[in-house]
C-alpha cells in the first residue's frame, strides 16, 4: 500500500460510519429519528459492537485486555481509524491513547478540558484519565493505543534520557501526579511519514508487524522530541522534573530484580539520605515503594499475557520465594496471583 491508496481507504466511509452518520443527522428530525430507530439492523449493532445509546450501552472504562489486547496477542500497539460521527461519549482506560489529525480536525475533552485538534497534530492521553473525542464531518482522526503494563520493557531507551516525553511517563507509571496529556502542534514531514509508515504496517499486517510497530513509534517519539520546543503543549507544570530522576527511575527499572539504594546511590553520586529524600520529593513514594511497583506491574504483565507457574514468576521477579511473592501481591490487589489470573479469564 502507497500513500495515494492509503489516504482512499482512510476517507472511504465505513458501515459503522455510515450508520452512524445517519443517526447524527436523523436526530435533528424527529419523523426521521422514528423511522430510523424502528428500521435499525439491531442484531448487526449489537454484533459489531456499534455504539447507537438506544441499543447498545456505551463503555466507561476499558481494561488492556479487553477488545484491544490479550494473552493471544504479542501486539504493544493497536491502530485504528476513530469512527467518524460516533456519538460523544466520557470514557477511559488502563492504556496510553495516541490521537493522531490525519486531516481535518477534532475536539477532545481531556479531564474536563476542551482541546482542539488541527492536521498533524498528535495528542498523548495518559490513562485512567476521563476523555471524549468529536468529530462530525469527513476529518480523519487516527487512534494508537499503547500498551502501559509493557511500557517500560519495549520502550525503554526513550525514559532513559531526560527529556519532556521521559518526564510525561515516568510521572505517569511511578507518581500520583502527572498531565492529562502532551500535544505536539505543526509537526514537521519526518512525523507524517512516520505516522503514515504506522498506519500502512498496521494495515498490511504482515510478518514481524509488531516488532516494526514498536521500532517506528520509537522513531516517532525521537523526532516529536526533536522540535518539541517548538511545538509542545502542556496543560500544566508538572513536566518540570527535577534533574537525574528520569535516569534514576529508568536505572531501577532496568535493575529492578538486584538493586538497592546503596547501588543506585553510588551509581549517581549522591549520598544515601540525598537520594532517597530526591526519589520521595519527585515521585511520592520511597525507594522500596517503586521496587515493588515495577515488580507488581511486571506480574501483572505475566499473569495477563503468560503461561507461566506462579513459582516462575515469582523466580522472573526476583522474589526470595513464592510465599513472599503471594502474599506481596495479595496485600496489593486483595487477591492472589491465582485468583487475579482467574479474574481476567473469565
Amino acid at each position: 500500500m502507497n500513500t495515494k491508496e492509503l489516504d482512499v481507504f482512510l476517507k472511504k466511509y465505513t458501515q459503522d460510519e455510515l450508520i452512524y452518520k445517519e443517526y447524527y443527522y436523523a436526530k435533528d428530525d424527529k419523523k426521521a429519528y422514528k423511522e430510523f430507530i424502528k428500521n435499525l439492523d439491531r442484531e448487526l449493532i449489537i454484533a459489531k459492537n456499534i455504539l447507537i445509546p438506544e441499543v447498545n450501552d456505551f463503555f466507561t472504562y476499558l481494561p488492556e485486555e479487553n477488545l484491544f489486547f490479550n494473552e493471544k496477542t504479542t501486539y504493544n500497539i493497536f491502530v485504528t481509524k476513530h469512527y467518524r460521527y460516533t456519538p460523544t461519549f466520557n470514557h477511559k482506560h488502563a492504556f496510553f491513547e495516541m490521537l493522531y489529525v490525519y486531516s481535518g480536525s477534532c475536539k477532545q475533552n481531556i479531564g474536563g478540558t476542551d482541546i482542539i485538534l488541527n492536521t498533524g497534530d498528535i495528542c498523548i492521553v495518559s490513562p485512567e484519565i476521563e476523555h471524549s473525542v468529536s468529530v462530525f464531518d469527513d476529518s480523519i482522526i487516527i487512534d494508537v493505543l499503547i500498551k502501559k503494563s509493557t511500557f517500560n520493557d519495549t520502550f525503554l531507551e526513550v525514559l532513559s534520557d531526560e527529556n519532556i516525553l521521559s518526564s510525561f511517563f515516568m510521572k505517569i507509571l511511578y507518581t500520583k501526579q502527572y498531565n492529562n496529556y502532551i500535544i505536539f502542534k505543526n509537526n514537521n514531514s519526518n512525523v507524517t511519514d512516520t505516522m503514515l509508515n504506522i498506519l500502512i504496517e498496521s494495515i498490511e499486517n504482515k510478518k514481524y508487524c509488531n516488532k516494526v510497530l514498536d521500532n517506528l513509534l520509537m522513531i516517532l517519539f525521537a523526532y516529536l522530541l526533536r522540535d518539541e520546543k517548538n511545538t509542545v503543549e502542556l496543560p500544566n507544570e508538572l513536566h518540570k522534573s527535577t534533574k537525574h530522576m528520569s535516569s534514576i527511575l529508568t536505572y531501577m527499572q532496568s535493575n529492578y530484580k538486584t538493586v538497592t539504594l546503596e547501588e543506585l546511590s553510588n551509581n549517581f553520586h549522591f549520598t544515601v539520605p540525598y537520594l532517597s529524600k530526591l526519589i520521595k520529593t519527585n515521585t511520592g513514594h520511597n525507594f522500596k515503594q517503586i521496587i515493588q511497583t515495577i515488580k507488581l506491574n511486571k506480574a501483572i504483565e505475566l499473569l495477563t499475557y503468560s503461561t507461566l507457574k506462579i513459582h516462575d514468576i515469582s523466580d522472573i521477579l526476583g522474589y526470595e520465594n513464592s510465599t513472599h511473592f503471594i502474599r506481596t501481591f495479595k496485600k496489593v490487589y486483595n487477591l492472589s496471583p491465582t485468583e487475579y489470573k482467574k479474574s481476567i479469564r473469565k
